[in-house]
């Protein structure tokens, strides 16, 4: 499991209130039910989960405090005759950007404000108060393994979690942890194409780990604004189209909003309301491989309304010329 300060996105200095506020926040935001475009969230929700029941408990989370302490391993002329061991790695942050249908559609370059972990700057993320050394870990001799009776294998020392060497007086700043919350500022550029749930991951951006460990990754999800003219499904584009009596009667050419601009829509005779049409290579750019989605477009045929004298003459006209449409009740009659 990932570092639980950082899963909750907190302070390793922070209350029991903080901790309960920092929970309901990202529960909110990651859980299950709200989420349901996003794959990732009911393991996300489940991490959350467990790293608030060992917080939120005072004594495992004075257990874990201890355990899950990551100083520097002493050198050669200290405790354990080692080199220096670097913290494990930090955990992934998960960064929500809001996205309008067109920078979703076209790409998108810009700096992102991301709350993380970073470096105790304080203790210089060794975890130990000012002037504070590591002292040699008393229940494995520094070595960072313990082996049990009747055991080949060695197991990681609970005391010092593997370190070889424990910290007497913590730093007041990041108790004890090596790292403290930050913001920066991370340059982001998304591909064409990103829907609401796509993910980006950013290697190495995400919180610091504990006592001088890597970071993790950021992972920035995108949420894209619905747009009024056009409904999307995966990488196709769906729209409407008015025509007026005369253009779906005798047919002709109408010009239709495309996302990259304007699209000549052949029209034939005859084109009935709720007639859709299929443009190729008009929709959103695929994210995986080549190519581009397809733009559908169904007709909606305007009635006139408001005729004048004249213009109802004419429709009367034409009413004597076109076909009778056929009766109803005699078309059922003659199927029974």
């Amino acid at each position: 499991m990932r570092d639980c300060y950082a899963v909750l996105e907190v302070d390793a200095s922070a209350t029991a209130v903080q901790i309960r506020r920092a929970y309901q926040r990202l529960a909110r935001r990651y859980s299950p039910d709200v989420n349901f475009w996003e794959r990732d969230a009911q393991a996300l929700f489940e991490e959350i989960a467990e790293a608030y029941r060992i917080l939120s408990d005072p004594t495992a989370r004075t257990l874990y405090d201890r355990q899950g302490a990551r100083p520097d391993r002493p050198g050669p002329d200290q405790v354990g005759g080692r080199g220096p061991r670097a913290g494990r790695r930090g955990g992934d942050a998960h960064v929500p950007l809001e996205l309008s249908f067109a920078q979703a559609v076209s790409g998108l370059e810009a700096d992102v404000p991301v709350d993380r972990l970073a470096p105790c700057g304080a203790c210089r993320a060794t975890g130990a108060a000012p002037g504070v050394q590591p002292t040699r870990c008393s229940h494995c001799g520094g070595l960072g393994t313990v082996w049990r009776e009747g055991s080949r294998d060695g197991e990681t020392c609970p005391a010092c979690d593997g370190a070889g060497a424990r910290v007497a007086v913590a730093c007041p700043t990041c108790r004890g942890r090596g790292v403290a919350p930050s913001r920066a500022s991370i340059h982001v550029l998304l591909p064409p194409g990103m829907d609401t749930g796509g993910q980006l991951r950013i290697p190495g951006e995400g919180h610091a780990g504990p006592f001088g460990g890597p970071r993790g990754d950021l992972i920035v999800i995108a949420r894209v604004h619905e747009d009024p003219r056009y409904a999307r499904k995966g990488d196709n584009l769906y729209c409407e189209v008015p025509l007026s009596l005369i253009e779906a009667v005798l047919g002709g050419r109408v010009r239709v909003r495309g996302v990259d601009g304007p699209v000549d829509l052949a029209i034939p005779p005859g084109t009935q309301s709720g007639q859709t049409f299929r443009v190729r290579g008009k929709g959103v750019r695929r994210l995986a491989g080549d190519g581009r989605g397809d733009l559908y477009v169904t007709t909606r045929v305007e009635i006139p309304r408001s005729l004048d004298a004249r213009t109802q003459e004419i429709f009367r006209e034409l009413g004597r010329l076109l076909p009778a449409q056929p009766d109803l009740d005699a078309a059922g009659s003659a199927r029974e």
